[in-house]
């Protein structure tokens, strides 16, 4: 990506998105609408699918679509105050764990398709841009600052378990 390219590409008709590959899988977060008590929130539609070769396999994607308590959780994963997440929804889920140097992400459903992808420092980097720019619509707060104090706090009580 070059220094001139913005950090969080816009696909025409719907929101901000980042896409990262690996060799086996790729990962496409986007800004979507969440549908809850007659109103709607910003939130994260997160699709996983297989690659094959030099193409992925959008056909076969797993999606999931981050509920107003996941999306701040899988913030504070990114951030570094949750060690992993696991998503679940019936007959299929996902699991975002942090290692070193990387997110490992793990996109299963039903009892054939799993799709496994390491995410680099960069791409989390821009997935958690994302991400946070989707809180910050969600939750109302203009300063980022708050923010992140809120997400660490709520997420060091992790630490007290």
């Amino acid at each position: 990506m070059s220094m001139n390219q913005p950090l969080l590409h816009n696909n025409r008709g719907f929101g901000a998105q980042v896409k990262c590959f690996s060799q086996q899988a790729a990962l496409c977060a986007e800004i979507t609408r969440l549908q809850q008590s007659g109103r709607e929130l910003p939130t994260i539609n997160i699709e996983v699918a297989p690659r094959q070769g030099e193409t992925v396999n959008w056909g076969q994607k797993i999606v999931l679509q981050l509920s107003d308590k996941e999306l701040p959780e899988l913030c504070a994963v990114l951030l570094g105050y949750l060690p992993s997440l696991h998503l679940k929804r019936p007959g299929k889920g996902i699991e975002v764990i942090r290692q070193s140097h990387k997110l490992f992400i793990r996109a299963s459903q039903g009892s054939g398709r799993l799709y496994v992808l390491p995410v680099g420092m960069g791409d989390t980097f821009r997935l958690n841009a994302l991400l946070l720019s989707a809180l910050k619509q969600q939750s109302g707060l203009q300063d980022e600052t708050l923010i992140l104090a809120a997400l660490r706090g709520a997420f060091t009580l992790a630490q007290l378990a």
